[in-house]
């Protein structure tokens, strides 16, 4: 454990120390709290559905939420494997008394606390909006949850990516082109009529689960199902840099 724990606290002093970072980081927290204006006017209208809350708004499987996670998941994974190939470091890395599972695990852990801390520093807005008007928390909680869960997926997406290429701009739009596949699954079930196989599009659709988290609603079924896709693109990219082909 101590392993891992000093290569994740490696991980972050690359990020953090990168001027990459603040500037994603910048451009997330302006997008949002655009996005969090405008939902918030368009939940001030009269006309909009009394029901319809500033958690479903705001976490929900809208537009706006996936153009956040698409641009910022292909620039956090990017550079974690990518980057130590093209420095010819990930030799060293790899024959360093580690395991190689511990670096993939590291890898990822590292771009997913970056990915969490960048979402939960939009808790400002909610608190700002706090002081104007209550509302309940429970949907904001869990639909933090279930973006931190839906993240760790497609971080781990990335990262297996960055491990496929040393060039850093293949490895951002080869995460971006795979994260708008997944995020298209919904669109099929515009050509199913089968009550079942809707339900098994709704289940494997990334983004359709966002509803219920968005909700308040805390399912353990979709949270093991983003487990297990993590688990499994972790899975490919040790795999991957334990083959000495995709090593260099």
């Amino acid at each position: 454990m101590s392993s891992l724990a000093a290569l994740t606290a490696r991980e972050l002093k690359a990020f953090w120390y990168s001027p990459v970072a603040y500037v994603v980081g910048a451009l997330f927290l302006v997008l949002q709290g655009f996005v969090f204006w405008l939902l918030v006017a368009a939940l001030n209208d009269p006309g909009t559905d009394p029901s319809f809350t500033i958690a479903q708004a705001f976490f929900g499987p809208t537009f706006f939420n996936s153009i956040a996670v698409l641009i910022t998941v292909p620039f956090l994974t990017m550079r974690t494997f990518s980057e130590e190939k093209r420095t010819g470091t990930i030799e060293f890395l790899l024959t360093a008394p580690v395991r190689d599972s511990q670096v993939v695990l590291a890898k990822f852990l590292g771009a997913w606390l970056a990915y969490i801390a960048l979402w939960s520093s939009t808790i400002v807005f909610f608190l700002f909006l706090r002081a104007f008007t209550p509302f309940d928390w429970a949907p904001v909680l869990t639909g933090y949850l279930g973006t931190w869960w839906l993240g760790g997926v497609l971080i781990a997406i990335g990262v297996l990516a960055s491990s496929l290429t040393r060039n850093q701009v293949i490895a951002a739009f080869l995460c971006f082109v795979v994260i708008l596949l997944l995020f298209s699954v919904g669109i099929l079930d515009f050509f199913f009529r089968d009550p079942e196989t809707s339900k098994l599009i709704g289940y494997l659709s990334l983004l359709d689960h966002l509803v219920d988290f968005s909700k308040g609603i805390l399912d353990t079924r979709p949270l093991c199902y983003y487990a297990s896709l993590t688990v499994l693109a972790l899975f490919l990219t040790g795999r991957v840099i334990g083959h000495p082909r995709w090593r260099s």
